[in-house]
């Protein structure tokens, strides 16, 4: 169990493990195959061209959505989409269609992509161990933990959801989605899709299922997963973003998995206004060097300074070139 109130905020690094792409990874990814899926999914080209229907793009605005893309070297999609408005329906189905995919090819436990990196594992042990009952499962939620996300898949959720309902003998799926509920899970860009039981009253619910379709997106309908969707500056009208500051400052530990730390992302947690005194920030920075390191360290630093805490911010602040499960096994 953990006691001291922790909130855990996660980049797309922390998604890598269970089959994922980094930043990076997801702009290759969107530039190479969005044409392939779009023509997949509406048998575009000679024989099929009047499968465009209603508010999806024609395929030339699809075209110039890639090369644009692809041309600005720009390596956030959130942030091109942000600076090119016209894009934004064909570039939130782009984002849909590949998580969507990328979620087809999941896998956690013995089948993550990365096992050696799979702290999903390592967090959820360290949370239940020591629930030994049959119906254990319902103390999950006092653990003091929140979590903060930036990616739009919802992998934790589907985990969390997966691994508690086969832990514990008197575990059933009503039982643990309201155990699930009571943990905040809040994505800041928002999500493709809220998972079924997970969100009340939402009609546009899309299931986890890894076996949906070969492709993994082509029986969703993708124009209401864009509605989820938010990009760079957009997140300011995520109805859920203030239980994100309200999060991190109740919290006295913050860990940052797999985060970049992007200027307009800090921004977008309200950083540094909503942090402390009480903080304590614990952040992964793996591959990264010591200069870009220090430059985090500085940027907590004279954060936690303006807030008269007691002790040293040196002493709180822990910027480690580590994986997750490392930065856990340390520190958590």
């Amino acid at each position: 169990m953990i006691e001291k109130r922790t909130v855990f905020i996660l980049g797309a690094g922390a998604s890598c493990p269970y089959g994922f792409l980094s930043a990076r990874e997801l702009r290759t990814d969107i530039v190479e195959h969005s044409r392939n899926r779009y023509e997949t999914r509406f048998g575009l080209g000679a024989y099929a061209p009047e499968r465009i229907v209603n508010e999806y793009p024609e395929e030339s605005v699809l075209g110039e959505f890639i090369s644009a893309f692809g041309m600005s070297n720009t390596e956030s999609i959130d942030l091109f989409l942000s600076r090119h408005p016209r894009f934004e329906t064909i570039g939130k189905l782009a984002i849909s269609m590949s998580i969507l995919s990328q979620e087809n090819r999941s896998g956690f436990g013995e089948k993550a992509k990365k096992p050696e990196h799979d702290w999903y594992f390592y967090l959820y042990n360290k949370l239940m161990r020591e629930l030994t009952d049959k119906d254990g499962f319902e103390k999950f939620s006092a653990n003091k933990i929140a979590f903060v996300t930036f990616n739009y898949d919802r992998s934790l959720e589907q985990f969390l959801f997966e691994s508690l309902l086969h832990s514990f003998e008197a575990a059933d799926e009503s039982k643990v989605i309201a155990q699930l509920c009571k943990v905040p899970i809040i994505h800041v860009y928002g999500k493709i899709a809220p998972l079924p039981g997970l969100t009340e009253g939402r009609t546009d619910a899309v299931p986890y299922d890894r076996q949906r379709d070969p492709a993994g997106y082509l029986t969703v309908g993708l124009l209401s997963t864009i509605n989820n969707l938010y990009v760079v500056h957009e997140e300011r009208a995520n109805p859920e973003l203030e239980k994100v500051r309200m999060a991190i400052a109740g919290a006295e530990r913050i860990f940052f998995l797999g985060f970049g730390y992007a200027k307009e992302n800090l921004e977008a947690l309200g950083l540094p206004e909503v942090l402390k005194r009480q903080h304590h920030i614990y952040g992964t920075a793996l591959g990264l060097v010591e200069k870009e390191i220090g430059d985090i360290a500085s940027y907590f630093d004279r954060a936690l300074s303006s807030t008269g805490a007691q002790f040293p911010p040196s002493e709180r602040i822990h910027i480690r070139n580590c994986d997750c499960v490392r930065l856990l096994r340390e520190f958590l």
